[in-house]
C-alpha cells in the first residue's frame, strides 16, 4: 500500500523533501500535497490547507519550525494521521511534553536529524539507564550568533580567533535558545528519556567547515562515544545538509517497502 504524504513547509528542508518524494525517491511513498503560508510558484504537488491535507494524507511531514509543530500536532494526530516531526526541539516544551502520551490515534515520529547512534543509546537507557550523557557541538562561529544576544557578546563570538564556548547547560535550555541549530539536542534527550541527563556545550569555531557533534554516554551496559561531522547546508548554514535526507529515511521506514533494518 502506498503511503500518501503531505509536506508542511517549503523552505530549505521542506523543498528538498518534497522534491525527492515527487521524483519517486522513496518507494512506497507518494507526495500528494504541500502546506505553506505563502503561495508557491510551480510546486511539485498541489498546494493545500492543513484541513485539506488531513483528508488526503496518511503521513504529514513537518519541515516548518517549532511554532508550527505546536499548531498542527493536535489536529494531525487527532485526525488519525501520522506526523513526522523535523523540529523535534518542540517536543521539549513542558506543556506539550506532558500531553504526548495522550495524543492520537495518529502516531508521532521524530526524525534522527543530523546524528546517529540514538537507537543504541535508547536501548542502553531502557535496559539499565545512563549515568552520563554529554553533547558537544562545534559550528562555524557566525552561525551561532542570535538576536537575543547582547551586541558585546555577539561581537565577542565573531571576533574570536580560536574556538569559543557559546553555551553550556541543560538540554531543554539549549533547545530553547538555539532551536534552529540544536534539534539534535532534543533528539538525543528524547532517545535517552530525559532532558535532565543531557549536558550540552555549544562551541563556535571560526575555522569550522563542518558541524561536529560529539556524544559521550556511560551506563551500566557500557560506554559510548560518537563523533559526527556534517557538511552545513549551502542555503542555510544553521542546519546540516543531511537533515532532509534524514527526513526521507524516516518516511521510508513508514512504508510497506521499508527494510528490516532501517
Amino acid at each position: 500500500m502506498t503511503r500518501r504524504v503531505v509536506v508542511v513547509g517549503h523552505g530549505v528542508i521542506g523543498a528538498r523533501v518534497a522534491g525527492e518524494l515527487a521524483k519517486g525517491g522513496v518507494p512506497g511513498a507518494e507526495l500528494v500535497g504541500i502546506v505553506a503560508r505563502s503561495v508557491l510558484q510551480d510546486p511539485p504537488a498541489p498546494q493545500c490547507t492543513l484541513e485539506e491535507a488531513l483528508r488526503i494524507a496518511d503521513v504529514v511531514v513537518e519541515c516548518a519550525g517549532q511554532p508550527v509543530v505546536h499548531e498542527i500536532i493536535d489536529p494531525v494526530l487527532g485526525g488519525g494521521v501520522d506526523l513526522v516531526v523535523t523540529s523535534v526541539g518542540a517536543l521539549l516544551d513542558e506543556q506539550l511534553e506532558a500531553r504526548l502520551g495522550s495524543l492520537g490515534p495518529g502516531r508521532l515520529i521524530g526524525t534522527h536529524g543530523a546524528v546517529g547512534g540514538l537507537d543504541l543509546l535508547a536501548s542502553a537507557a531502557r535496559a539499565g539507564g545512563l549515568d552520563v550523557v554529554r553533547l558537544r557541538t562545534t559550528k562555524k562561529s557566525s552561525s551561532l550568533v542570535r538576536e537575543w544576544m547582547s551586541q558585546e557578546r555577539a561581537a565577542e563570538i565573531l571576533a574570536a580567533g580560536d574556538p569559543i564556548s557559546v553555551f553550556s547547560g541543560s538540554a531543554d535550555e539549549a533547545a530553547r535558545l538555539f532551536p534552529d541549530s540544536l534539534n539534535v539536542v532534543a533528539a538525543l534527550a528524547t532517545a535517552v528519556g530525559s532532558t535532565q541527563r543531557v549536558d550540552v556545550e555549544l562551541v563556535g569555531d571560526p575555522a569550522a567547515s563542518m558541524t561536529t557533534h560529539e556524544i559521550t554516554a556511560t551506563g551500566e551496559l557500557g560506554e559510548y562515544h560518537f563523533t559526527i561531522r556534517n557538511t552545513p547546508s549551502s542555503q542555510n548554514p544553521r542546519t546540516s545538509a543531511v537533515t532532509a535526507w534524514s527526513v526521507l529515511q524516516t518516511v521510508a521506514s513508514l512504508t510497506d517497502r521499508a527494510p528490516l533494518i532501517a
